[in-house]
């Protein structure tokens, strides 16, 4: 539109249909019902987003969004298999709605080396069909699909600086503020039951730290970030009001050491660190700390063609995800070791 002046104007679209048909009610290994549930959701979206060089120093941007969705022909039947008597037999009405969002951010280049930044922002998310539609079990916890749940609402705003003070090496640092609105959870209504329900909020501050060094054949990158969640709750949600939320560690924190040998052998390395996090809406069951290693090779050995080798978990730490309410412990990946060859076109 002129001078250091740029306008982007367009359109998206997303459609999608799913459907579950599953066996569930087991007696002695042999199933007794039969579910299906399922529905469909459409997404229609335009954005005008604009950036604007104000000098060699300075860049504003600023962008806005307008969504419609629909949420549609959503259903739920179970049957006794023996009988075909069908115990559950529901269609749910359809819904729509407007969904504005919007962006607007900064940046400032101080000196050729330092650079600050800062953003405003709102967004959102449609319920997926699992959480509308698809209630589901395990172990002893059963959990209640919510074909009722409304969008959740993000607004947030975070500042960071940029710096490289020599060749090679760059630090950046981030702090952040965030409020998500109708927080979708799983809600502990009862022992053993559970229903996925929209929170008043989740509030979310933290800060992220970044370093990137290219020393040579050597590059080293590391990350470490920190989250304070709190979940703001009433009503039925109300024990909630002040806990974390499920699966939100306080601290993560990764670090890459790679090297380029001659010939075009590639190495690295990597640290992977999760904190101590809680599996449950009511901050009863703990999922450890853990702390991993991964390491890969490529090693060229014809034209194109390479070997690749990769190891995960190489400590064979025990990384837990998730526990059932028969205090069952699921695990992530233990010591798993690939190899594989690797085809590049030459260019």
């Amino acid at each position: 539109l002129g001078d250091g002046i740029e306008l982007r104007l367009g359109g998206d679209a997303r459609a999608t249909q799913g459907r579950t048909k599953e066996l569930y009610s087991f007696v002695a290994g042999t199933p007794t019902r039969q579910r299906e549930a399922g529905g469909r959701t459409t997404t229609l979206g335009a954005f005008a987003d604009a950036s604007f060089h104000v000098s060699d120093a300075m860049t504003l941007t600023g962008g806005a969004r307008i969504d419609r969705w629909l949420i549609r022909d959503g259903f739920l039947r179970e049957q006794v298999l023996a009988t075909g008597l069908r115990v559950t037999d529901r269609e749910f009405g359809n819904r729509s709605g407007w969904e504005p969002t919007a962006r607007a951010g900064i940046a400032f280049h101080a000196t050729p080396t330092l650079t600050l930044r800062a953003a405003s922002y709102l967004g959102w998310r449609l319920p997926t069909l699992n959480e509308l539609y698809r209630p589901y079990r395990v172990g002893a916890d059963s959990t209640a699909a919510n074909a009722a749940l409304r969008p959740e609402r993000l607004k947030g705003v975070d500042g960071g600086v940029d710096f490289r003070p020599l060749p090679g090496l760059r630090l950046a640092a981030t702090l952040f503020w965030n409020r998500l609105d109708h927080a979708i959870a799983n809600v502990t209504l009862a022992p053993n039951s559970l229903m996925r329900q929209n929170l008043d909020a989740v509030r979310s501050r933290g800060a992220e730290v970044e370093a990137a060094l290219a020393l040579g054949r050597w590059n080293l990158g590391a990350s470490y970030a920190y989250t304070d969640a709190r979940v703001r709750a009433s009503g039925a949600a109300l024990a909630l009001d002040g806990l974390r939320p499920a699966q939100t560690p306080h601290h993560q924190a990764s670090a890459t050491l790679g090297w380029q040998a001659p010939r075009g052998i590639l190495a690295s390395t990597t640290l992977r660190y999760v904190g101590r996090q809680y599996d449950d809406d009511q901050n009863q069951d703990v999922l450890h700390a853990a702390l991993t290693v991964d390491a890969s090779l490529a090693v060229p050995v014809v034209r194109g063609f390479a070997i690749e080798l990769r190891g995960e978990n190489l400590g064979n730490r025990r990384v837990e995800t998730g526990i059932s309410g028969a205090d069952i412990v699921e695990r992530a990946t233990p010591r798993t070791l690939w190899i594989g060859l690797r085809y590049e076109a030459p260019r």
